[in-house]
């Protein structure tokens, strides 16, 4: 069986390996390589810097789940009562909140582990 890779495939291929690898070495420094921040952080240079307002909205967020054991929907209704803004403005949605409260810690997400894929 003959194999044929076009060299467009080969460089593709070969950029994939470079990104995740300097991905890979950027975390590994502490540093933040991960896509757009999550709600709560903003990217400033080469590290993750907590954004006050978002703070706030994420530890309401989880006073009401937490305390008041209320549903994502409630809690999502309850943070544009109270005109706490997600990341891209406009209104809360139950999943958003849910993926907001999926990380249980206050850490930013280089100092935390991730998952291999």
């Amino acid at each position: 069986m003959l194999l044929v890779v076009h060299a467009g495939q080969l460089d593709r291929g070969m950029t994939v390996a470079k990104l995740r690898r300097g991905r890979r070495i950027k975390g590994e420094k502490g540093e933040y390589a991960y896509g757009a921040p999550p709600y709560g952080w903003q990217a400033h240079k080469k590290d993750l810097t907590k954004e006050e307002m978002e703070q706030a909205g994420r530890a309401r967020a989880r006073q009401l789940r937490d305390e008041d054991g209320l549903s994502f929907r409630e809690i999502a209704a309850i943070l544009d009562a109270e005109e706490l803004r997600p990341k891209h403005g406009g209104r809360w949605h139950p999943e958003t909140v849910r993926r907001m409260l999926a990380n249980a810690t206050d850490l930013p997400p280089t100092l935390r582990k991730r998952s291999s894929r």
